[in-house]
C-alpha cells in the first residue's frame, strides 16, 4: 500500500519528468532532468534517486540520436561531480549549483563530440558549445525552481503531513 508521502513523491516526480521532457523537446541539447537528479540526491538519496536516474537515463537515451552510453556517462559524471563537490562546498548553495552547471556545460560538448565521433556522425561544434553554455546557465535555474517547488511533505526535516 502506498503511503501519502509516496503518492506525493510519485505525483511530484511524475510532473517534474513531464515538464523536463517537454522542456528538452522545446530546447534540444539541454538536459532539464539533470537538476532533478541533484535535487533527489539532496532530498531523498537512496533507491528513489536510483529509480529516477534509471527512468531518466532510458528517456535520455531514447530521445537522443547518439549511440547508447551518452546518458549513462552524463548522469554518472553528474553524480561524481556532486559527490566530490559536496566535500568542498555547501551542497545546497546556489554557488555550488552554478559550478555543477558549469561543469556539465563543459562536459556536454566533449561527451557529445566523443560519442558522435565513435559513431561517425558529424556535429557542428558551435551548436555544441551553445548547448553547453545553455546547460551551464539553465542548470542552476532549473534546480532553484525545482527546489522551491519541492513539496514540504517530502523534505527530510518534515516528518509528517
Amino acid at each position: 500500500m502506498l503511503s501519502a508521502s509516496n503518492i506525493i513523491a510519485l505525483l511530484w516526480w511524475g510532473a517534474f519528468t513531464v515538464a523536463g521532457v517537454w522542456a528538452q523537446r522545446t530546447l534540444p541539447g539541454v538536459d532539464f532532468l539533470a537538476p532533478g537528479i541533484v535535487l533527489s540526491m539532496q532530498k531523498q538519496a537512496g533507491r528513489r534517486t536510483l529509480w529516477l536516474a534509471l527512468i531518466w537515463l532510458l528517456l535520455l537515451e531514447g530521445m537522443g540520436n547518439l549511440p547508447f552510453g551518452y546518458g549513462l556517462a552524463w548522469y554518472s559524471l553528474l553524480a561524481a561531480f556532486y559527490v566530490m563537490g559536496r566535500w568542498l562546498f555547501e551542497a545546497r548553495s546556489i554557488a555550488f549549483m552554478c559550478l555543477l552547471g558549469l561543469a556539465m556545460g563543459v562536459v556536454h560538448p566533449l561527451l557529445t563530440y566523443t560519442l558522435a565521433s565513435l559513431a561517425n556522425l558529424k556535429v557542428e561544434m558551435d551548436v555544441l558549445f551553445m548547448e553547453g553554455a545553455l546547460q551551464a546557465v539553465l542548470f542552476p535555474l532549473v534546480w532553484l525552481v525545482a527546489d522551491n517547488l519541492f513539496p514540504k511533505a517530502l523534505r527530510p526535516d518534515v516528518t509528517s503531513l
